[in-house]
Formats: structure tokens, C-alpha cells, sequence
């Protein structure tokens, strides 16, 4: 019966660290943050066909480190030979692994500004209204694509009186890859009809019909 009692007295001791051992593992809290971007040159540019462009590049900042670094967009899909819209994206990333991405856009175009298309526009299907800018030579901006009322800006290009282009592009306000097909135009004196079918996630593809009312 003694050896017994020694043998549980001697085991004790480690039984009662091992329940009472912390667990030792630490979690990093991670902040979410993003590097910036400063571009060099415009952000909106306008080339006439068959001109030639150098990228003037960016320079991003990391928020964590402070760490800075020249960027180069890839220009291999801007074609200055046929006229059009170009997005050209820059990418960075923080120490953290969160990225930021900016883009320049880019008209090939020799429109020349004949007619101004900016004003507010009002959609055929819902009369929701959308804001048109102009925001470089034949270079356009629309508050609202999809005419449903929603923050999600695009940019499109003027070819000439009767044809725009919106291009694939990176729309920055959501965040998502746009295109549209079927992008035209109708001038009646002062009366303007734009209309363009968007191929984007969640947007349908029947043809979206915008009237200037403004």
C-alpha cells in the first residue's frame, strides 16, 4: 500500500503541469491597409491615331514600411493604330500583402471635339439619370454605366459622331472588369441618344438606351 502511495505522489507532480501548461500559440493582428499610387502624368489621355506614347509611369508608396517604387503599366494591348479606349493598370502591394490598383486611360482617337456630349442623361428603360463629363479630347466619363442608379463609373471614347468605345476596362468605383458591345451614338441638333450593351457580372447584356435630357 506504501509503494502505491509513492508511486501516485511521484506522478503527481507532472500531471499537474501538464493540465496546467498555456497554450503558448500568439496571433498577429493584421490591419487592413493598402499602398498608394501617385501617377505620373494625366490620368486621362488622349493620342491621335498612329501616335506614338512613352509611360511615364507611377510611383507607389508602402504604407507599412514606407517603402517607395517606380512602377511600369503593361502597354501590350494599347494599339495607337486603331482607334479606341485603353486601360492601363499599375499594381502594387504593402508588407501586409494588400494591393492597390490604379489606371490611366487612354483615347486613340483624331475626334477633335466637333460636338460636346457632356450633360445628364436620363435612361429610356427606368428614367434613372446619369452624369456624362468630359474629361479629356474626345474622352468621356459616366457617373453611372448601367443606368440602375448605382456608384460604378466607366469611361468610354469617342470615335466620331456616330461610334464610342468603352473598351475592356477596370471600372475602379466597384472594382470589376467592364466591356460593352454595340456602343452607339445619335446626334439630332442638340438631342443626343447613347446606347451600348454592357458585358459585366450581374449587369444582363440587353442594350442599355440613354437620352441627354440636360
Amino acid at each position: 500500500m506504501k509503494k502505491l502511495l509513492i508511486i501516485l505522489l511521484a506522478l503527481s507532480p507532472a500531471i499537474f503541469y501538464t493540465s496546467c501548461k498555456k497554450d503558448e500559440t500568439v496571433s498577429k493582428v493584421v490591419n487592413v491597409s493598402f499602398p498608394s499610387i501617385k501617377l505620373n502624368g494625366e490620368k486621362y489621355v488622349t493620342l491621335n491615331v498612329g501616335q506614338t506614347y512613352d509611360d511615364p509611369g507611377a510611383v507607389s508608396t508602402d504604407d507599412i514600411s514606407g517603402a517607395t517604387a517606380n512602377l511600369k503599366a503593361d502597354y501590350s494591348s494599347l494599339d495607337v493604330n486603331t482607334p479606341g479606349i485603353y486601360y492601363m493598370q499599375y499594381k502594387a502591394k504593402n508588407a501586409n500583402g494588400y494591393i492597390t490598383n490604379v489606371g490611366r486611360y487612354i483615347a486613340v482617337t483624331n475626334y477633335q471635339d466637333d460636338f460636346d456630349f457632356s450633360g445628364v442623361y436620363e435612361r429610356t428603360s427606368n428614367g434613372v439619370q446619369v452624369n456624362i463629363t468630359k474629361v479629356s479630347r474626345g474622352l468621356y466619363m459616366t457617373d453611372d454605366m448601367g443606368g440602375a442608379g448605382l456608384p460604378d463609373a466607366a469611361y468610354f471614347a469617342i470615335i466620331d459622331n456616330s461610334t464610342i468605345d468603352f473598351g475592356p476596362q477596370l471600372s475602379e468605383s466597384i472594382g470589376a472588369e467592364i466591356d460593352a458591345s454595340g456602343e452607339t451614338v445619335e446626334i439630332d441638333g442638340t438631342d443626343v441618344t447613347i446606347q451600348y450593351a454592357l458585358s459585366a457580372a450581374g449587369y444582363g447584356t440587353a442594350p442599355r438606351t440613354f437620352v441627354r435630357v440636360q
